[in-house]
């Protein structure tokens, strides 16, 4: 690229979540945009797995699902604002509900909405318009499964939070901390913050990060009655985000370029950037100029990449973070065995047992998948589970989350049961965690950029914190002169 190009030129490295909305918006800011990424497939950590599974009446039959759960809620305001834009939001692609947090024998929390869409509903117009601020607090107090005292313990534990700005007191640290400075009853730690701790931080309370949880809470319970919808998409999560998202950023002008592998980023003068990639180990690496770069990748990746010219302390901060597993049990029924399609709840919290072998938290109803009904079990932070790597440790799962499925909801054994591992699937949400942003590397590194969930501070490993990363890469960059 000569000086005096009308357009500048940026390189996005890596085509996740992240990734993809700072190449789309760059490109749509003028820039001249290519997204590289090692993968096969776009989308990084929350991408499409392919399963096999054989019908007694069709035989193999081949589908998609992703490869973990990722529960959106109305809290998500870019995530959704983005694929609204983008066409991709409508009820054949999600479906959106008010919360509705439900245990078997259990806590049924619901937050019930007093508009409704059709005119002739005597909720609609004024009277819903007035009575929808109130739908989480009627949430709260018609909980089922609570006592009296403990859902005034619940409004009040919330309505301290609001007072203080959402904000832990002095000395609380992890979410442990904050159920003992706060007195929470062990049964409403049991029934609803575990639950909700470990779906939305994906770290154990007692190393979970107080502050981060309390944004959480600030900005779904805390905030607008719609903010805590629970957003299930009914398809793919490459045909939900990533094929719109790649779509969107070619249609802008963006070029998406995958199995190429960024080898090393080297500094220009004027502060350019020279970035050399590789179709595959072995091959001569070549070179994209560029005047600017968002490093959108794992934390590790970006260290490796930024060792040789960023500051020692920023890659330090990189290598600090650490991982937790996921572990997804997807089951499925012929669809004639569950005909009737209330027999799954949308999403159903369930009650642990590791000494019954029962790990599974949440059971997520999947929908029908061709001649199968489909469903799936998740295990967050599943590291005892992980720890042996033996074969027949999987197998004690898959015989204890049948027994769990059956005792906790009653439904028959499945017929098929397929067990996905994400090792590194959400950085560990601890109070110690480096605490990075798009313009970390900004102050030696101008026109450098970094995304990604880790990248906004805010937040836990989220697809919202992804997103929201990727748009303040692109702001950091500024628009294109």
């Amino acid at each position: 690229m000569t000086e005096g190009s009308a357009r500048r030129r940026a390189v996005v490295i890596g085509a996740g979540w992240s990734g993809l909305t700072a190449g789309l918006r760059l490109a749509e800011q003028g820039w001249a945009v290519t997204v590289v990424d090692a993968a096969p497939q776009p989308g990084g950590r929350a991408r499409s797995h392919r399963l096999t599974w054989r019908h007694g009446v069709h035989g193999p039959v081949e589908f998609s699902l992703d490869n973990g759960q990722h529960l959106l809620i109305g809290a998500y305001v870019d995530t959704l604002g983005l694929l609204d834009r983008l066409g991709a939001l409508n009820a054949a692609t999600v479906d959106r509900r008010p919360m509705r947090i439900h245990q078997p024998g259990g806590l049924r929390l619901t937050r019930p909405s007093f508009r409704r869409d059709g005119p002739h509903d005597a909720r609609s117009g004024l009277v819903g318009t007035l009575l929808e601020p109130l739908t989480p607090l009627w949430g709260l107090m018609t909980a089922q499964g609570l006592s009296t005292g403990e859902r005034w313990a619940l409004v009040r534990t919330l309505g301290l939070a609001r007072l203080k700005g959402w904000q832990p007191a002095p000395g609380v640290r992890t979410v442990a901390d904050w159920y003992a400075a706060t007195r929470q009853p062990a049964r409403m730690v049991s029934v609803l913050w575990q639950p909700l701790v470990v779906s939305t931080m994906n770290t154990p309370a007692q190393e979970a990060c107080a502050a981060t949880f309390l944004r959480v809470l600030r900005d779904s319970l805390g905030s607008e009655p719609a903010a805590s919808d629970f957003v299930m998409p009914r398809v793919p999560l490459g045909d939900f985000f990533v094929n719109p998202m790649v779509t969107a950023l070619e249609t802008a002008g963006g070029h998406l370029q995958l199995r190429r592998d960024v080898r090393r980023i080297d500094v220009g003068e004027a502060h350019r950037y020279r970035i050399s990639v590789s179709a595959r180990p072995g091959i001569e690496a070549e070179s994209i100029d560029a005047d600017a770069v968002v490093i959108a990748t794992p934390p590790g990746m970006a260290a490796r990449l930024l060792r040789p010219i960023a500051a020692a302390d920023l890659v330090a901060d990189l290598e600090r973070f650490t991982y937790l597993p996921i572990t997804t049990a997807y089951v499925g029924w012929p669809a004639h065995k569950l005909p009737d399609t209330d027999s799954l709840a949308p999403i159903q919290a369930l009650r642990t047992d590791p000494d019954r072998g029962h790990h599974a938290h949440w059971l997520f109803d999947r929908g029908i998948q061709g001649p199968w009904r489909v469903g799936a079990l998740v295990v967050s932070d599943s590291r005892a589970l992980l720890s042996t790597g033996d074969r027949g440790n999987d197998d004690a799962l898959t015989n204890g989350l049948i027994h769990q499925l059956a005792s906790e909801t009653g439904l028959p054994a499945p017929d098929q049961l397929t067990l996905i591992h994400e090792k590194r699937a959400t950085f560990a949400c601890t109070p110690d965690r480096p605490r990075l942003h798009a313009r970390s590397a900004s102050d030696t590194l101008p026109g450098l950029v970094l995304a990604g969930d880790y990248a906004w501070p805010d937040y836990p490993a989220t697809l919202e914190g992804a997103v929201r990363s990727g748009l303040a890469a692109a702001t950091a960059l500024g628009r294109a002169e």
